[in-house]
């Protein structure tokens, strides 16, 4: 009889995060001295690992206040939040200094309350998660108001035009908010990465593994031969090209927007309507933010957060839609310089559409893997290969898409 495995148990909060601990904080928060909280309790979101630059938690914090004992009978009150503190296990956190966490701290420190409040004041306002409190010290932490308990969920990939308006709005004013503010003495320049530059080994894991076996794959497509060698060219630097994408100061580029950098579906929460399409949108995760491109975000918006389907029927309306937003709340704030045209968003797109050919190379054959031909124990390990690269329906997509990856000089 094989031995049985170890009970994983679920993680839990450090012990640092104590109901004196967070009584401090909220006292703070709700403005009242005389808070007093009684008792509190702990759900981990996720896996440990699953989460590759946070480890997050769900906790009910049950506490009484001079302000709540007027409203709520005596009987005390409960606050729900989310917790996010640095992860111990996962790609990210084996290989990384916790460099994406201090990202993320910055950006809700000091960044993100600015750009709510210029776009709040001037009736352009996007929905944001709630802070509660942030810290670098004693311990990195970020404290959030749980959206779940009043109606915000997750949702896989959107699959209409007019459902991805909310959350293009959000993406756009944002945007717009940074770049408004980069004019105004708000330096964004500090939002760099150096994982491109230094070849940081994360990136074989998402981009070097992938692509080399989509490029062996392409090899057997019929009547893809004469495309394989732009990609290998493509393979051997493609590095130092998303280094020329994410990079603030590369030659050319027209303008700089501060991009949330890891715009998909899980890190998006949406309210629906009584007929369960998409009413609001907003986004989540800020530990990728760059001061670059609007072509990243704009290339995350269109291959992983809408479904590939309304891109190839609604990609130029998004992105007119986006642009006609991004202007009209540079205006809304009393923006007077020059504002970026179409036409500048346009060859932002084409000179950075290396980061288009990477997201449909490297993650969208994912979303054509059969998982109910993988054996459990593989899915459990997540030893599911490069099975999406095998679907008829990927290969027909792919064979349509490359000529044009080619004739626009993106592999060059």
């Amino acid at each position: 009889m094989g031995e049985t495995a170890p009970e994983v148990k679920p993680a839990s909060p450090p012990e640092w995060v104590t109901s004196a601990y967070l009584e401090t904080i909220l006292r703070k928060f709700e403005g009242d001295k005389d808070l007093h909280v009684t008792g509190m309790e702990s759900t981990p979101v996720g896996k440990p690992g699953e989460y590759l630059a946070s480890q997050l938690f769900r906790v009910t914090v049950h506490y009484r206040g001079t302000k709540r004992n007027e409203t709520d009978g005596g009987e005390g009150s409960a606050k729900k939040l989310v917790i996010k503190i640095q992860p111990d296990k996962g790609v990210v956190a084996d290989t990384m200094d916790g460099t994406l966490f201090k990202t993320e701290l910055k950006v809700y420190g000091e960044f993100l309350p600015k750009m709510e409040r210029l776009l709040a004041d001037n009736e352009r306002p996007v929905l944001l998660p709630k802070c509660v409190h942030v810290s670098a010290t004693p311990q990195p932490i970020i404290i959030l108001e749980d959206l779940a308990p009043v109606g915000w969920k997750g949702h896989d990939l959107i699959e209409s035009f007019e459902e991805a308006k909310p959350i293009t709005i959000a993406i756009a004013r944002f945007h717009a908010a940074s770049f408004y503010l980069s004019k105004n003495k708000t330096d964004f320049e500090e939002f760099q990465t150096d994982l491109f530059k230094n070849k940081h080994p994360v990136l074989e894991w998402m981009f070097g593994n992938n692509l080399k076996a989509f490029i062996d794959s392409l090899r057997a497509w019929s009547g893809c031969e004469r495309f394989v060698e732009p990609f290998e060219r493509a393979y051997a630097d493609y590095c130092d090209r998303l280094h020329d994408i994410y990079c603030c100061k590369t030659p050319g580029r027209l303008y700089n927007v501060l991009n949330h950098g890891d715009f998909h579906a899980k890190n998006l929460l949406h309210q629906f309507n009584d007929e369960g399409g998409i009413a609001e949108s907003r986004f989540l995760d800020f530990q990728a933010c760059c001061w670059s491109t609007p072509a990243i975000d704009l290339y995350y918006l269109l291959n992983n957060i809408v479904h590939y389907k309304v891109k190839a029927s609604h990609k130029e309306e998004i992105i007119s839609f986006y642009h006609a937003e991004f202007t009209a709340a540079l205006k809304a704030v009393g923006y007077l310089g020059y504002i970026p045209t179409m036409l500048d968003l346009q060859i932002e797109l084409l000179r950075n559409g290396f980061l288009d050919i990477l997201h449909y190379t490297c993650f969208l054959q994912f979303r054509f893997i059969d998982f109910t031909k993988i054996p459990p124990e593989k899915l459990a390990t997540g030893q599911v290969g490069n099975l999406g690269l095998e679907s008829e329906e990927y290969q027909t997509l792919m064979k349509s898409l490359i000529p044009s990856y080619v004739y626009k000089g993106l592999l060059e």
